[in-house]
């Protein structure tokens, strides 16, 4: 449902997290782009975000992200209350019924689109931050930071989900 992320340490360089607002990159797309993707179901896995991680993998330690099951969802997530989201990030492996090239294409295309500055905040930590966010509709990563510095969060999720249909 959301998550508390609170800045115990902080890198020396670098650390920074950022945001993007899905519900707001959809808002953004075009009349033409929301008809097209209204349909569209994408496949989220684990093996997705791994292979994003580690493109060098051996094929066992592949084979062993294979094991966790993967979940088909809408492209846009409806909410109950009719409010809509895109349903992309790290997880997104295809899109189903398009070929390969073409759904890694789109589904990069969307991830672009959905982080741009328009779309997105970074946040610039200094000790005892707290930043809360929505995990349904909202991205996060976090920026490299030098291997030498610290940098140690304290992470809450709160449990709670509308069912993705």
């Amino acid at each position: 449902k959301a998550t508390l992320l609170t800045a115990l340490e902080v890198a020396t360089e670098g650390g920074d997290t950022e945001f993007a607002n899905l519900y707001a990159a959809y808002e953004g797309l075009s009349a033409e782009d929301k008809a097209r993707f209204a349909d569209l179901r994408v496949v989220h896995s684990f093996a997705a975000t791994q292979r994003l991680a580690h493109p060098d993998a051996s094929d066992k330690v592949r084979a062993s992200w294979e094991k966790v099951p993967s979940r088909e969802h809408p492209l846009v997530w409806t909410r109950r209350n009719g409010r809509k989201s895109l349903l992309v990030g790290a997880t997104a492996d295809h899109i189903v019924g398009l070929p390969e090239d073409e759904s890694r294409v789109l589904l990069d295309r969307l991830l672009d689109w959905a982080t741009q500055p328009r779309f997105s905040l970074r946040h610039q930590w200094s000790r005892g931050d707290l930043v809360i966010w929505d995990n349904t509709g909202i991205l996060h990563r976090a920026q490299p930071y030098t291997a030498l510095s610290r940098r140690l969060m304290h992470r809450t999720t709160l449990v709670g989900a509308e069912a993705v249909a």
